[in-house]
């Protein structure tokens, strides 16, 4: 291990693709590096744990590297699943400020796009989604997609799927707000 500029050895996962944007990396290409971080450090992870720490959010590799991260500090042997939701919770937890902040510069509207987004839904102009997120109009949706794209809060996929960039922000949207 490395030491940093402050005499305290590197953490595994300390900043790793801080400063780059990266892909998704498939699920089973995490697992060997989560389980081999913890191993290289003397702490043990079964892949199922690894696969549930990726799986938490969606894969995302900042976050599956903060994650691991938040993880392996409170492992001091053997890591638990209790550890990793443990884990997880705080890492939103962390994070409450800056999503509060965020929604306090949307509109409503935009607001109740991004639930509809978080939720999964697909057709966002169908009668029923404009009800129950009260969307307003179908005309309205465009613009309403154009604004969180432009704030790079949602990603449009191939074949029209949306979906929030952040992982950790959709698991807030549903489970704080």
């Amino acid at each position: 291990m490395l030491l940093d500029i402050f005499g305290n050895y590197e953490m595994p996962f300390y900043k790793f693709g801080d400063l780059m944007f990266l892909e998704k990396i498939a699920e089973n290409q995490w697992i060997p590096f989560i389980t081999g971080k913890f191993k290289q450090t003397g702490k043990e992870i079964s892949k199922e744990l690894a696969l549930l720490i990726v799986r938490k959010v969606e894969a995302h590799p900042y976050y599956v590297q903060q994650l691991a991260h938040q993880v392996w500090l409170r492992t001091d042997g053997k890591c638990t699943r209790e550890i990793v939701v443990a884990a997880h919770e705080s890492l939103v937890c962390q994070l409450n400020l800056l999503f509060s902040n965020l929604l306090d510069s949307l509109t409503p509207k935009q607001i109740n796009f991004l639930h509809a987004v978080a939720d999964g839904v697909t057709n966002f102009s169908a009668k029923k989604t404009l009800t129950n997120y009260d969307l307003g109009t179908s005309s309205n949706i465009k613009n309403l997609r154009n604004a969180m794209l432009q704030r790079d809060l949602i990603d449009v996929l191939p074949k029209g799927k949306t979906e929030m960039q952040d992982p950790l922000f959709a698991y807030w949207l549903k489970q704080q707000h």
